[in-house]
């Protein structure tokens, strides 16, 4: 009998090994679907359908899972390319490495430098830049032509310029979100200077001018977080929320904040009493969940992560109310949820350390939301090498500008 685990992986081209436990199962209902799956008795990777069926025989030595284009990446022959849910490798450009599409694109490596390739498989924006943001949903590209300014490119490679047909430039630039992109065009710290920041929108006219704040983050939605201009700022900075034309949207002070999820909801952190406490803002700037948790994750899917006295709680976003509790308090943090919930299950993770920290024993869990049950899980041993799963390089489900989360599954 074939033995199956399945878990959430970043789409991105990783390396892993596996060897496999578990039970028979995976997270989703789509009978199409298919999972990168590691034939250890040829030690390549193909493609199973729900059943565990080979759907596409192991043949590649890497593999992504499919994204919401419809295609996936796979190294095959020494080579990267692209493959359609038949196992048919596209016709496409030449790339090292590539990401998930992000709105019809996907950010490839060549060479050293950065191009975005999109869903015809040809370069949108060809690989010559050291540095190149993701495709955002204002169709542009943060860019760097040096190393002294930032611009810049609409879908096809060409430089946004202002009204008078002058290209963009400033010394920092972050990625646009929602309509507007902070900037500086001052980001010197030289003698004893503070850095002043100007929220631009796609045609680079100013919404908020340059000089009125000394610190400045785009939180989407039109919403920024702000701190005004002091001569002495002491960290941790004082920030308040402000609407894409200077408005106040708060008079709240606080420490930190986050990007709104497709939730329309965000982090905030203040400082109590020389320790941060986190709870949630909606787009009118109100506490939808008040600032009491020791840390929190970015919602999805309507719930979010918190952490309440050594134990995560998984809370419904909208009411607050605690959905599932993690199984296990930990006194030294070393139990943390690893995404947000997909397909009605999240992943938890608990390590142990040996040796100063070097080894490590990690148990993964999926656990059913709704049943508040472990649908599956398995250990990675550090010590082992090869032969378990290590998904070390996962990241969490945030909000809606991140990557897809997939789900792999490995067979023996």
């Amino acid at each position: 009998m074939k033995k199956i685990i399945n878990f959430a992986a970043i789409l991105m081209m990783v390396t892993v090994f596996a060897a496999c436990n578990g039970e028979s199962s995976t997270p989703a209902n789509d009978s199409t679907k298919l999972w990168p799956a590691y034939n250890t008795s040829v030690n390549l990777y193909g493609y199973t359908n729900s059943k565990g069926e080979w759907a596409i025989p192991a043949q590649f030595a890497k593999a992504s899972s499919f994204f919401s284009s419809g295609s996936a990446i796979v190294r095959i022959n020494g080579q990267n390319a692209f493959i359609d849910k038949k196992g048919k490798v596209q016709n496409c450009v030449s790339f090292d490495g590539a990401s998930a599409f992000r709105y019809g694109f996907s950010r490839a490596v060549l060479n050293g430098k950065y191009g975005l390739i999109n869903t015809n498989f040809e370069f949108a924006i060809q690989p010559v830049y050291a540095s190149l943001g993701e495709m955002t949903n204002d169709g542009l590209v943060t860019y760097q032509p040096d190393s002294r300014k930032y611009g810049f490119l609409d879908k096809n490679g060409n430089v946004v310029t202002d009204k008078e047909g002058n290209p963009l430039f400033y010394e920092f630039a972050g990625s646009f979100c929602d309509g507007y992109c902070v900037a500086c065009s001052n980001s010197s710290t030289a003698d004893g200077r503070i850095p002043t920041y100007m929220l631009i929108n796609k045609k680079g006219e100013a919404s908020i001018a340059e000089g009125r704040f000394m610190d400045m983050g785009n939180m989407g939605k039109g919403i920024v977080c702000a701190v005004e201009k002091e001569e002495n700022p002491i960290l941790p900075y004082e920030r308040r929320l402000f609407t894409a034309d200077g408005s106040p949207l708060s008079d709240k002070i606080y420490h930190a904040t986050g990007a709104f999820s497709a939730d329309n909801v965000a982090i905030v952190g203040a400082k109590v009493v020389d320790k941060m406490k986190y709870g949630y803002v909606n787009t009118k700037g109100e506490e939808v969940i008040p600032l009491i948790y020791d840390k929190a994750t970015n919602s999805a899917n309507g719930y979010a992560w918190v952490l309440d006295d050594r134990t995560w709680k998984l809370i419904d976003i909208k009411s607050g109310n605690a959905a599932i509790i993690c199984q296990t308090k930990t006194s030294d943090m070393n139990e943390e949820p690893l995404c947000g919930v997909h397909n009605g299950l999240t992943l938890i993770c608990k390590a142990t350390y040996f040796n100063d920290y070097h080894d490590a024993i990690i148990e993964y869990r999926w656990v059913d939301v709704k049943n508040d049950k472990v649908v599956f899980s398995w250990i990675y041993n550090m010590n082992q090498g090869n032969g378990d799963i290590n998904p070390a390089s996962w990241a969490p489900a945030r909000n809606k500008q991140d990557v897809e989360i997939g789900e792999y599954v490995f067979l023996k």
